[in-house]
């Protein structure tokens, strides 16, 4: 996961819990306002239930208090029971008054008469107190529970009975409800019996566990308790007068719709940011994976790539999965050549249509571009005859020329390289094998398949060897130089020496040039190594000098790269003057290459030599891009002929024989020097001589040898 995803999903994260935070302060708010207001309105509604039974109860007081003063002037019972009567219908609040006798006997305003209940209170009203007793069946109408408000009568300072005012507080409190707006249900409860609620419910129906409640109730003489928060439901309690205890619960379902409409809408609003960042979640993970896929997928040709092929290797060839399959490793032949002739647009139609080639012959998802112009093919194991027919059908596919576009076409084939999986091996080593296969299929001209074998890889390994150890190579002075002496025909002398770059490393051993300069070639190594070798043969020279041998001349091979550094002339300048020696002494042997790249300034570079007195040869002419007119072009006085035109014509070809001919004739009548290569037989000297050669170089005359062992040569007595 790269730094940017990991922050977006980071900030998602913190909006999620912002949104969820706020929305649950929000949520948190709002109820608590709710909550608040309910218990403030219950609260208000409470004291004032209370303040107006506090308020009947004491009105109730006084009345029955003046009604007994009036009792004490009457002067018989008779007249007691007309005058309750009387009062009772003035006073409708009262259910009944009734008149005590010390003895316990109740006249009541309508007559009747009976033995005095609730004995206790009246008792405690005998002795002078003013009295609430409890509650008791109403003896006009049982159905109702009532209580009696008894106050003492007193005459010339003795009690002479008790006054007796049944009230009905359920009535009375019904009518203090009935012209409120009472939000939830009332009650009005004494000695734990609830006496009355509106609208008329049962108390444990109401409020759930209503009998602990009741309790708690009776502990104290007013608090609030909490029933269920998220519904608003409290029970509120206050005592009043006459130990009456009014209770207000707040429980309404509007109240409880308003707070789980509050729960929901909050709900809502975390459920819609919820997926809100899902969904932004989902397409930031959809682009994570498109760019995953764009980094695992060759935008040219949309094949997986080299990151999918390494996952596809890894998981295959691991031990616990192994699965037996072939790895076809496709290269296209001289596709550098192809982009630099025809651009890299051109170069990129190639491959395209390169893609979609292979694929009509292989199934898409076993193809994988992995390089420039390199291509992976995976296919299930078979047996070598089925995969040679495999190898065989993908280099036919290229056997037609591609067609580019309406009128361009190109005929383009490519290298093979097949390596069979095994158990124990691994991705980097699978490739790098199929690779070493590629390379040969390359060697033997390309357009053709190679199965990886050890001996490949052998091979493979050794250069690879080479190319690690010859980048130290110069700097741990293991370069040396050796001496090839050229023998001239007419003399029977060496004329000159061919100065040639060994090496033999501590590691390695003797490493042939045809190894080592190639990579050197590579590399750009050659050019500070070419100028080592100059600084070289400028010494060697110079030595000879001192020691007398001044009559033959001394060739270097100078590399293309070499020749063409900016710092070339001014090197070879300064060198000749370093070593004090004569630039007359020098031929230098380039190429025909040199010629193909840049003509104009190789000729340039030449003739800045051949006025500084260094001769200048062509090298290995016969080979690569020969052409007699680079003979004419080019400013050299000395033609080497490749060692292969000796080698066909031993062969009996005669049109090699015809054409080296002309080659030396040529040579002769632009006034050319002729070297041949590569001499070795006596066999073919003579056929040397009669065709005019001039010059030879062979181990018919020396092998390269050592300064010392080559200066010795020319001393000796020669009969060629």
């Amino acid at each position: 996961m790269s730094n940017r995803q990991l922050q977006a999903y980071l900030l998602l994260v913190i909006i999620l819990l912002t949104v969820v935070t706020l929305t649950i302060f929000n949520y948190k708010t709002s109820k608590d306002f709710v909550l608040e207001t309910v218990k403030k309105e219950n609260h208000v509604l409470l004291d004032n239930f209370t303040d107006e039974t506090n308020k009947f109860s004491n009105e109730r007081v006084a009345e029955l208090e003046l009604i007994a003063d009036y009792i004490a002037l009457i002067q018989t019972e008779k007249e007691i029971v007309p005058f309750l009567k009387k009062q009772r219908e003035k006073m409708p609040f009262f259910a009944s008054l009734g008149f005590i006798t010390p003895e316990g006997e109740v006249l009541a305003g309508d007559g009747s008469r009976f033995k005095v209940n609730q004995q206790e209170s009246f008792d405690r009203a005998l002795q002078g107190e003013l009295v609430f007793s409890e509650l008791f069946p109403f003896y006009q109408d049982s159905t109702q529970l009532v209580s009696a408000i008894r106050v003492p009568v007193s005459k010339d300072g003795k009690i002479i009975g008790v006054l007796s005012g049944v009230v009905n507080m359920g009535n009375i409190v019904g009518a203090i409800a009935s012209d409120s707006n009472l939000p939830g249900t009332l009650f009005l409860i004494r000695e734990n019996q609830v006496v009355f609620s509106t609208p008329n419910q049962d108390f444990d129906t109401v409020v759930p566990n209503g009998s602990r409640v009741l309790s708690k109730i009776n502990e104290t003489e007013q608090g609030t308790i909490l029933i269920d928060e998220n519904k608003a439901h409290y029970v509120m309690y206050q005592r009043t007068g006459g130990d009456w205890t009014v209770v207000v619960d707040t429980y309404k379902e509007k109240t409880s719709q308003q707070i789980s409409s509050i729960f929901w809408r909050n709900t809502l609003i975390v459920v819609l940011a919820i997926m809100i960042l899902c969904g932004i979640l989902y397409y930031l993970k959809r682009n994570e994976q498109r760019e995953e896929n764009m980094l695992k997928r060759d935008l040219l040709t949309n094949l997986p790539n080299r990151v999918m092929l390494e996952e596809r290797l890894t998981k295959e060839l691991n031990p616990q999965n192994f699965k037996k399959f072939a790895l076809f490793f496709i290269n296209l032949d001289r596709f550098k050549e192809i982009n630099e002739r025809n651009g890299y647009q051109l170069g990129d139609r190639v491959l395209f249509e390169t893609s979609r080639k292979i694929q009509s012959f292989a199934p898409r998802n076993e193809l994988y571009r992995v390089g420039g112009d390199e291509f992976v093919l995976l296919v299930p194991a078979h047996s070598e005859e089925e995969l040679r027919s495999l190898g065989l059908g993908l280099v036919k596919l290229m056997e037609v020329p591609m067609e580019l576009s309406a009128t361009e076409s190109m005929w383009v084939t490519f290298s093979v390289g097949i390596r069979k999986s095994q158990l124990g091996d691994w991705p980097d080593l699978m490739m790098q094998d199929a690779t070493y296969a590629v390379q040969e299929a390359k060697k033997q001209g390309g357009n053709r398949f190679v199965f990886f074998s050890q001996e490949l890889a052998n091979q493979n390994e050794r250069v690879r060897l080479i190319a690690n150890n010859v980048v130290h190579a110069l700097a741990n002075q293991e370069f040396f130089m050796v001496y090839q002496p050229v023998y001239d025909l007419s003399t029977k002398n060496i004329t000159s020496y061919e100065a040639l770059l060994r090496w033999k490393s501590p590691i390695i051993g003797q490493v042939s040039p045809a190894e080592f300069i190639p990579l050197l070639e590579e590399s750009d190594l050659i050019i500070p190594v070419g100028k080592w070798i100059l600084r070289q043969v400028t010494s060697q020279l110079n030595r000879w000098e001192v020691e007398g041998h001044n009559d033959f001349h001394l060739a270097v091979n100078i590399s293309v790269k070499q020749m063409m550094h900016p710092d070339f002339l001014h090197d070879v300048k300064m060198i000749i003057q370093e070593a004090d020696i004569s630039a007359h002494r020098l031929i230098f042997e380039i190429t025909e290459t040199i010629a193909v790249q840049n003509s104009e300034l190789a000729n340039q570079i030449l003739t800045e030599l051949n006025n500084l007195g260094v001769k200048t040869a062509l090298d290995d002419f016969g080979t690569g891009y020969s052409s007699l007119s680079i003979l004419k072009t080019l400013p050299i006085q000395q033609v080497k002929v490749d060692r292969s035109f000796i080698m066909k014509i031993e062969l009996d070809d005669d049109k090699s024989l015809v054409i080296l001919q002309g080659i030396l004739d040529i040579a002769r009548n632009l006034g050319m020097t002729t070297v041949m290569e590569g001499v070795e037989t006596n066999e073919q000297l003579d056929l040397l001589k009669k065709m005019g050669a001039q010059k030879i170089q062979g181990f018919l005359i020396s092998q390269a040898v050592v300064a010392e062992l080559a200066i010795n040569l020319k001393n000796q007595k020669w009969l060629h």
